[in-house]
């Protein structure tokens, strides 16, 4: 036999509940905000590094297969270093490319022989705006990237600076020492800086 239900198990929520169920999906949307989504952004981070680490090695392989100075093995001959028999080591105010090494402010990494040719910021035009050194080319310039991996790499720029380091090696040299110090430093917009540093000895 059909039963009529009752005016009260008719109604719906009340009001009261209503505004409940809104407050509680409010936290549940700030607690999902504030922990779960930051939480999955960060999940890209490892990502990042990894291509961090892979292309800073990439670069200092590339830098340190260069010569110490450009004065140096005149004769490539692996004979004579710069700052002997009278072949003088470009001074500290004047290292960074030379000339018939840069076309239309590119370096040509090809004829780059020195360390402290590929100073300056590799990346895109936009990218090495706000940096301090000037663009000397985009990143597949100076490291093999493959078109597959080019998606990988577009939010990735690097900046190489190249100095004397003084014989205590804990800060830049005013003069001319024997060693110079390589600092790449790859940025990955929000994902972190990630700096790497080597040093050439002149021999």
């Amino acid at each position: 036999m059909f039963r009529q239900k009752t005016y009260r198990q008719q109604q719906g929520f009340t009001l009261i509940e209503g505004i409940i169920a809104i407050v509680m999906m409010a936290i549940a949307m700030v607690t999902l905000i504030s922990f779960l989504f930051p939480r999955a952004e960060e999940s890209a981070v490892p990502h990042y590094q990894a291509r961090a680490a892979a292309i800073g090695q990439a670069v200092l392989n590339e830098v340190l297969s260069r010569k110490f100075d450009e004065a140096s093995d005149p004769f490539n001959d692996s004979v004579i270093r710069c700052g002997e028999d009278g072949f003088v080591c470009s001074a500290p105010g004047n290292l960074g490319a030379d000339v018939g090494e840069v076309n239309s402010g590119f370096l040509n990494v090809g004829a780059a022989d020195d360390v402290d040719d590929f100073i300056g910021c590799w990346g895109s035009v936009t990218q090495c705006n706000g940096s301090t050194l000037t663009r000397r080319g985009g990143l597949q310039d100076l490291v093999t990237v493959s078109a597959a991996e080019q998606s990988d790499y577009r939010n990735i720029y690097l900046e190489i600076r190249v100095r004397y380091e003084n014989d205590a090696f804990n800060g830049a040299a005013t003069t001319v020492s024997p060693q110079k110090r390589i600092d790449v430093l790859v940025r990955t917009s929000r994902y972190g800086e990630y700096p790497f540093t080597a040093f050439r000895s002149n021999y």
